[in-house]
């Protein structure tokens, strides 16, 4: 017969100790487990890969460059983008090289000074390439950003819509989005740009350089799509889930079934999906300027600097390196954090 505890079984005190004693603390004493958040186990679980990390204080440095650094060094070159300098070409007639002190004459005083290019000129027009490049910064960021809210907003919109109700309206939906795909964007651009384009870049609200506005709409129409797709699966088998039955239940009308039950288990992957979209869009936006139909001269973008490259691929290669190096950068920045956002929002992720 077994021998009895009294000493564990006199009280719950005993007993408590006793666990606190298996449990390996070997104090007596109980450690309070706090439980973590969803979120909280999102952001422990992305920390862990330093790579993303890396990715993400890369994308928070090109923000603060463009957005807060472009004026600043401005202020302190005393120059902007689109000043142009005679001096800011070398006997040959070429653009100077970086980190060129370059002289001139202030048009309205007539006083003599001297500015910096850090990186060079952008041309023969004599623009500074690192303003440019800072400048253009805002203008890539600003297409990418937009056009990637605008199609995940419609995305989401049409997915859901089609997920939830099914039938002939998922029916007119889906076709929707297969014309949207075969769609010849390229095509479409181009005879845009060579009719309505100037009048359509002259849309600027008062905020944005000409042309953002244009290619945020172009872009975000017709990349609606994929976000619907996907946003179109979820719901579909979200929608037969209990929560989703209850609330009809309880007499919850459809719109507020979708915003509030079916949207948050949404999160996820609208973020995932908002950062590879950010990338893809900027290199769709250098693209387009590079092929002259996107961002156009005088304003500065990644993909107007990088037309200008190859006019000078022999003599003046860092013209193509600058901007080459800016969108290879973010987009793989973007990208490193989308895989690694994906894994943290999976809790079946190892590591």
């Amino acid at each position: 017969m077994q021998e009895s505890h009294p000493e564990v079984l006199s009280s719950g005190a005993g007993l408590a100790a006793a666990v606190a004693v298996e449990s390996g603390t070997g104090l007596g004493e109980f450690e309070p487990v706090r439980a973590r958040g969803y979120w909280e186990q999102v952001w422990l679980r992305f920390k862990r890969d330093k790579v993303a990390i890396a990715g993400g204080v890369y994308i928070v440095f090109v923000v603060l460059a463009g957005f807060i650094g472009a004026p600043i060094a401005a202020r302190i070159l005393g120059h902007g983008p689109g000043d142009l300098f005679a001096n800011g070409l070398n006997e040959k007639l070429l653009p100077v090289g970086p980190l060129t002190h370059v002289p001139y004459v202030d048009p309205q005083t007539g006083a003599h000074h001297v500015t910096f290019f850090v990186l060079g000129g952008d041309s023969q027009l004599g623009r500074d390439e690192f303003m440019r490049l800072l400048y253009g910064t805002q203008v890539s960021l600003e297409v990418a950003v937009g056009a990637t809210l605008l199609s995940i907003f419609a995305g989401v919109l049409m997915g859901s819509i089609a997920g939830y109700f099914g039938g002939w309206i998922d029916t007119i939906i889906s076709r929707l989005t297969d014309i949207t795909m075969a769609f010849p964007l390229l095509l479409f651009i181009i005879a845009l740009a060579s009719t309505a384009g100037p009048r359509l870049d002259g849309i600027t609200l008062g905020i944005f350089d000409r042309g953002v506005i244009t290619l945020v709409i172009v872009l975000g129409f017709f990349g609606w799509y994929y976000p619907a797709r996907i946003v179109r699966a979820q719901v579909l088998s979200l929608r037969e889930k209990e929560f989703v039955e209850a609330a009809r239940m309880v007499g919850a009308s459809d719109a507020r079934i979708i915003r509030s039950h079916l949207l948050p288990h949404l999160v996820a992957p609208i973020i995932v999906l908002s950062t590879i979209s950010v990338a893809q869009y900027i290199l769709a936006e250098a693209g387009l300027s590079f092929l002259g139909v996107g961002i156009k001269e005088p304003v500065a973008s990644w993909g107007s600097l990088l037309a200008q490259g190859p006019n000078y691929y022999l003599t003046q290669p860092w013209l193509m390196v600058w901007p080459g190096l800016a969108v290879l950068f973010a987009t793989l920045a973007f990208n490193l954090v989308g895989d690694g956002m994906r894994d943290a929002f999976d809790p079946r992720a190892t590591h």
